[in-house]
């Protein structure tokens, strides 16, 4: 099934952590939709239970208008190349599935570390643009086969969907690892 989505976004951050209501669901759902997007990944610093919780609200009070999928951004240090730490955002896939896309490559280094359990790679980002080589980045991503993206990496309602792709969520959910 192929729907376009932006898979960065800081939505708890923007409503300060605050519970999710059904009000904020509302202006969240009305932002997706006025973007033209099919849905979004909620990917907060460390945090995935606000995502997770807006998730449940969107479901109860606007069931099937969006797909909002819950996840988080956080700090990887591989153990091959400590140095060259990376962002990676995690995404809780329908069916207990896990995707884990590299955000804003060449961010704390230009090296690209690419480890197993690693599906998709951020090629343009709203917010980090400058630092991203996107000829390097689309080399690594044909060597490794990883699936590319375009986000917003929003930090304000109205930037949501100033980056998207049009993605086949079924191949999303195939690639991801079963999550215990």
């Amino acid at each position: 099934m192929e729907v376009r989505l932006d898979l960065h976004t800081h939505v708890g951050e923007m409503f300060g952590f605050q519970p999710p209501t059904p009000e904020i669901a509302e202006a969240v759902v009305s932002r997706v939709k006025q973007a033209g997007l099919d849905g979004i990944g909620i990917t907060d610093h460390w945090r995935r239970e606000w995502g997770m919780e807006l998730h449940r609200v969107v479901e109860q009070h606007f069931p099937g208008e969006v797909l909002i999928i819950p996840g988080q951004e956080i700090d990887v240090r591989p153990a091959a190349s400590p140095f060259d730490g990376y962002h990676c955002v995690e995404l809780y896939l329908p069916g207990g599935r896990l995707f884990r896309n590299y955000c804003h490559p060449g961010y704390y280094t230009p090296n690209i570390v690419i480890e197993d359990g690693v599906h998709g790679i951020e090629v343009a980002n709203h917010h980090h643009d400058w630092h991203i080589r996107r000829p390097h980045v689309e080399r690594v991503a044909e060597q490794h086969g990883l699936l590319t993206f375009s986000v917003s990496d929003a930090n304000k309602l109205g930037e949501i969907g100033a980056g998207s792709t049009l993605v086949d969520l079924d191949e999303m959910i195939r690639r991801a690892i079963p999550v215990d």
